[in-house]
C-alpha cells in the first residue's frame, strides 16, 4: 500500500488540536438522519455494516442501537475512546471500534454497508481511488452498497470568503472561535479554517487555527473518479431526497447550487 504521508499529511494535526477545541456531541439529528437513510436504501433488517472515519462515533452508536452490527473505523485516539465507551452501551446489535487510517488498516469479513459520513476527499484524486478499490476489493459485499457523502463544490464556491464568530456555548465547542470559508479553484478543494478568540484581546490567535482542505466532486467528475474500482454510482440524494443525476437540465433552484453535500449510493459493477 502506498505511504499515506500525501491524504494524511494535515489530517493528523488537524484533529489532535480540534480535540481541544471541540468534543463529542452526543447524539444528534444528523445521527439519527444518517441510521434513517441508510435504513430506507438498504432495509431496516440487521446489517453488517462498517463506517469509515467514525470520528466520536455517534453514527455508529445509532446504528448499533437499531440492531446493526458495526465496525467503526477512527484513526485520532481521543475520538477512539469515546467509541469505545458508546461500544459499551450499544443494545440490540453491536459496535467493535477499531483505531487506524483507512488506507492501510486490516478488516476482517465482508460487509452489507460500507458508510463513510461527511469526510470523503482527504487528499489526492489518487488516493480517494485506491480506498475506493479497497473498500470494492477487500470490504464490500458483491450485493452490498457504499453510502458516501461527497463535497459539492458549488455552494462552498458561493460562500469563499464568508467567516463567522461561534461563541463558547455553540453544542459542540469549547472556545469562542471564528471560522472561514475559502476555497482552492485549482485543485477543486474546500478550505475551511477555524481559529480559537482570545477572551481578553477578542482576536483570533491565528498561530493556533487549523485548516481542513477536502476534495470536491460534481456527479460528473465522481463518476470519472468511479472509473477503474469496479464500482458504479447508482443514486443520488441531496438532503434526502433523490436527484436524477442523468438529467442535464439548468435551473436557477437546482438543489446542487445550495447543497454543502450528496449522498451518493455506490454499488459494486456486475460482473
Amino acid at each position: 500500500m502506498p505511504n499515506t504521508s500525501e491524504a494524511m499529511g494535515w489530517v493528523r494535526p488537524y484533529y489532535t488540536k480540534a480535540g481541544d477545541y471541540w468534543g463529542p456531541t452526543g447524539v444528534e439529528q444528523v445521527h439519527l438522519d444518517r441510521l434513517r437513510i441508510l435504513e430506507a436504501i438498504c432495509g431496516a433488517n440487521p446489517k453488517r455494516i462498517l463506517e469509515l472515519g467514525a470520528g466520536t462515533g455517534e453514527a455508529a452508536a445509532v446504528m448499533a442501537d437499531a440492531g446493526h452490527d458495526v465496525v467503526a473505523v477512527e484513526f485520532s485516539t481521543p475520538r477512539v475512546r469515546n467509541l469505545k465507551l458508546l461500544s459499551t452501551a450499544a443494545t440490540k446489535g453491536s459496535l467493535n471500534a477499531i483505531e487506524g487510517e483507512v488506507y492501510v488498516i486490516a478488516i476482517s469479513g465482508e460487509f452489507d454497508v460500507v458508510c463513510y459520513w461527511d469526510g470523503f476527499g482527504v487528499g489526492s484524486d489518487h488516493d480517494q481511488r485506491r480506498l475506493l478499490r479497497r473498500i470494492s476489493r477487500e470490504w464490500l459485499k458483491r450485493d452490498g452498497l457504499l453510502l458516501m457523502d461527497v463535497f459539492s463544490p458549488y455552494r462552498w464556491v458561493q460562500e469563499t470568503g464568508v467567516e463567522w464568530n461561534l461563541d463558547r456555548n455553540h453544542p459542540s465547542h469549547r472556545f469562542r472561535q471564528r471560522r472561514r470559508f475559502g476555497f482552492d479553484p485549482v485543485n477543486g478543494c474546500f478550505k475551511d479554517t477555524w481559529c480559537p478568540i482570545d477572551d481578553e484581546t477578542g482576536q483570533c490567535d491565528e498561530a493556533m487555527a487549523i485548516t481542513q482542505k477536502i476534495r470536491c466532486y460534481n456527479p460528473a467528475d465522481f463518476q470519472l473518479l468511479l472509473e477503474g474500482t469496479c464500482l458504479t454510482l447508482g443514486a443520488i440524494y441531496v438532503d434526502g431526497e433523490p436527484l436524477d443525476f442523468k438529467s442535464s437540465d439548468v435551473t436557477a433552484d437546482h438543489p446542487l447550487w445550495r447543497a454543502w453535500s450528496y449522498l451518493a449510493v455506490v454499488k459494486p459493477t456486475p460482473q
